[in-house]
């Protein structure tokens, strides 16, 4: 899976420093769901990366199957939620019996599938696993994020044990974010791998670069259909953190579809 090899790089760095979204997001699923789940539900955390939202899943009651691409991503996953099932799959090609009342892909894991067709797939094979009656909720990054936020982004974050500088470079005529990580990180001792200090003033540095594009509304609408798909809807949330209809200019955009 060369695909996933700067994910497998990335996890250790995303499991400390990118954690905070699924506390954030979980009041909002419940929000958007209302109802539409049962107790102790079979959920399918798609593109579960390292498992910070199937651990609140699990906590509250909910029956979770994450997957994800990456192994290294999912070795983090079965630390963070032990009560979970984890399995590695590319969520372009995997098949599941259809036994889940709800499908969730959060922290805009789906802008990393960057062709129409390829996410066509995913909404394929999700709609194949749900229950009749079952539900899909996941986010996408819109077009007036990548246009506003991450054009000529820079970051540098220091930490007692390491320092990474982030930037991005966004195409707007392929409509392409490549987001660079550059990490510094003490190169430890051969002989003692357990030893906490760095060795003289050595240090390591690796490069990770992801990519994300993303899609029109009416594009998902559609793709949405043609997977089988109804009562489509599309929510963002505003500053109050109030659920409201998406707007053209919205940065994040929550949508629902429902398998008849």
């Amino acid at each position: 899976m060369k695909r996933f090899k700067d994910y497998d790089a990335f996890a250790w760095l995303y499991n400390r420093e990118w954690t905070s979204f699924a506390n954030n997001i979980f009041p909002a699923l419940k929000t958007i769901t209302g109802d539409n789940i049962p107790d102790k539900a079979r959920i399918l955390d798609l593109c579960c990366g390292t498992g910070q939202l199937a651990k609140i899943l699990t906590e509250n009651g909910y029956r979770v199957t994450g997957i994800d691409g990456s192994a290294e991503m999912l070795r983090y996953a079965r630390i963070n939620a032990p009560a979970a099932r984890f399995l590695l799959r590319d969520a372009r090609a995997f098949q599941l019996p259809p036994e889940y009342d709800a499908v969730f892909s959060t922290f805009d894991a789906l802008n990393h599938i960057l062709t129409i067709e390829e996410l066509q797939r995913v909404f394929n094979n999700v709609n194949q696993c749900l229950v009749k009656g079952g539900i899909f909720i996941f986010d996408l990054t819109m077009k007036k994020h990548f246009e506003e936020r991450t054009q000529d982004y820079e970051e540098t974050v220091e930490k007692p044990d390491f320092l990474y500088y982030l930037r991005t470079e966004y195409d707007t005529e392929k409509r392409l974010n490549r987001w660079k990580c550059t990490v510094f990180q003490p190169a430890f001792s051969p002989e003692n791998r357990t030893e906490s200090r760095p060795v003289g003033k050595r240090w390591k540095r690796s490069e990770i670069q992801l990519s994300q594009t993303w899609y029109p509304e009416k594009d998902i609408r559609v793709s949405l259909k043609k997977a089988g798909f109804k009562n489509i809807k599309a929510y963002t949330f505003t500053p109050m953190h109030e659920l409201v209809k998406a707007t053209p200019g919205a940065l994040r955009v929550f949508f629902y579809a429902q398998k008849p």
